[in-house]
């Protein structure tokens, strides 16, 4: 009985044994399986952030996946070593030139620097404004009292070279830093004008500090020249406006020629001398059409009142900004508006910098008069049409090209006006070389102690474009045209009609499009 019951008791001690040693075999397993699960989640739990992580910058945005192949094929096999920021940097230029917009850009460090330069008033250069249309860079406006304009470049001249380097496939931005460079040194432009064969002119660079505002009193009547939309250029207009005032002058001429444009906020705030606060100066409409007022916030110059009247000249090369301010003034107060018409640049940029320095240019929203006014390759017409003379758009002639008797060119005919402007006898204005012009071309070289062959070329080409620039620098016809319609109580009709009698023989050049690439100026 005992020993069976010790049996029993001995037999449970070894079943016991056994389920403990199951269990604890078991129980490594699970701890075992555990620990590998736990692993195998996380590295997957990785993975797929990793993969999430990739996913948003790329696979989410499926527009940017051939970007980044290219990109990855190029740096990884190219057949040598790829510069990666270079890559970037063209791969962004690439996408704002996608726009087809002139007035968009982005810009490096350098660039940025050039471009906040511009908007201070001081760079050293030839003095000239580019615009891009399609494949051409070309002069918008050339700055008054600049070596371009003493150079004589016009509005619409090509740029197809700088120091004998092709243009072709350039940004406005890499011309720009091919003509820039220190103050005395030569730059030489090779410039196309209409359909002429291009022609090359040396230009010596200076220190171009830009002088927003200026005034001079010519005959009577206050002339206030408004070169371009800078910091500062309220500030300056004001000076300038309340010494007229002071100094008695009834009639005031604002003068926007070749101004380019420049900063909206001045151009708003100089509209603010002649209006009252929170008077709409223009309306800014986003991509969707919203319109968004920019209103006036100060009171206006209370010389305003003094001036009898007030007249805005413009010109092909009055743009952006001084469009705004001229068709501000033309929808809300009573000035007349005389000239040519004016270029036509209906948008408004805005900057984005980076980190880095480097800058978006780009244009985010139309602007409209307050009268809701979209100037658009259209421009302002002026009420008065003074349309310059003939000398004013002839074409530019080489030293090196040879005219004389018996040809036919059509810049024979330049020669012509020009001979005529500067008051030799001429009276057939044809394309031919006669023996008038070699008797005109003689006398001319005899005045200026050339040897009078009545061949135009070399010193006697450099001589007579020299002379027509100074006539146009000194007498600046437009100007005159408009103080002589104020002061003798010409009609409209009869200084028009005036204008057109010395602009017979050139006609003015149209531009199809009138879409050139402006400025390097923020709106």
């Amino acid at each position: 009985m005992h020993k069976l019951t010790e049996e029993k008791e001995n037999g449970g001690q070894g079943h016991k044994n056994r389920s403990i040693k199951i269990n604890i075999f078991w129980f490594i397993v699970i701890i075992l399986t555990t620990i590998i699960i736990s692993v195998v989640i996380t590295a997957v739990s990785i993975s797929n952030n990793q993969e999430r992580a990739v996913n948003v910058g790329t696979d989410t945005r499926t527009e940017f996946a051939k970007l980044y192949n290219v990109y990855d094929t190029l740096t990884e096999n190219y057949y040598e070593d790829v510069d990666k920021d270079a890559l970037i940097e063209s791969s962004i230029r690439g996408m704002v030139e996608g726009l087809d917009d002139p007035y968009s850009e982005y810009m490096n460090i350098d660039e940025t620097g050039e471009f906040e330069e511009s908007i201070t008033g001081d760079f050293e250069g030839i003095g000239a404004e580019i615009m891009q249309e399609g494949n051409k860079i070309l002069i918008s406006s050339p700055m008054k009292g600049s070596p371009a304009e003493k150079a004589g470049l016009e509005p619409g001249d090509q740029i197809v070279g700088v120091d004998g380097e092709s243009t072709e496939g350039m940004t406005t931005t890499e011309t720009v830093q091919l003509i820039r460079g220190e103050k005395g040194t030569d730059v030489t432009i090779t410039i196309q004008r209409g359909n002429s064969s291009p022609s090359d002119v040396t230009i010596t660079r200076d220190t171009i500090h830009i002088d927003s505002v200026t005034y001079e009193e010519v005959d009577g009547v206050g002339h206030i020249s408004v070169n371009r939309f800078q910091q500062g250029t309220t500030e300056e207009f004001e000076t300038h406006f309340n010494k007229a005032a002071d100094d008695g002058v009834k009639e005031l001429i604002i003068d926007f020629r070749y101004n380019p444009g420049g900063l909206l906020n001045e151009a708003v705030t100089l509209i603010n001398q002649f209006v009252g606060p929170d008077t709409n100066a223009l309306y800014l409409e986003d991509n969707e059409g919203n319109q968004q007022e920019l209103l006036t916030e100060n009171e206006k110059n209370p010389n305003a009142e003094k001036f009898d009247e007030v007249y805005i000249l413009i010109n092909e090369g009055s743009a952006s900004a001084s469009e705004v301010f001229t068709g501000a003034l033309d929808d809300l107060t009573d000035v007349k508006i005389a000239g040519t018409t004016s270029f036509g640049k209906g948008v408004v940029q805005r900057t984005s910098e980076f980190k880095d320095n480097s800058m978006l240019k780009y244009t985010n929203t139309k602007w409209l008069t307050p009268n809701k006014t979209w100037v658009q390759d259209k421009g302002i017409e002026p009420d008065i049409n003074l349309i310059t003379p003939d000398h004013y758009r002839i074409e530019l002639l080489s030293e090196d090209e040879v005219f004389s008797e018996n040809q036919e060119n059509d810049k024979v005919l330049s020669i012509k006006v020009a001979l005529d402007a500067l008051g030799y006898d001429i009276s057939d204005f044809t394309n031919k070389f006669d023996s008038n012009l070699t008797n005109a071309v003689s006398a001319y070289q005899e005045d200026q102690g050339l040897t009078a062959d009545g061949i135009v070329t070399g010193e006697t080409t450099t001589s007579l474009i020299s002379d027509i620039r100074e006539l146009i620098q000194e007498e600046d016809a437009q100007l005159n045209y408009l103080v002589d319609y104020i002061n003798n109580d010409r009609s409209i009709m009869e200084i028009e009609q005036i204008a057109r009698n010395n602009a017979q023989h050139i006609p003015v050049v149209e531009d199809t499009e009138n879409n050139l690439e402006d400025t390097e100026e923020e709106e």
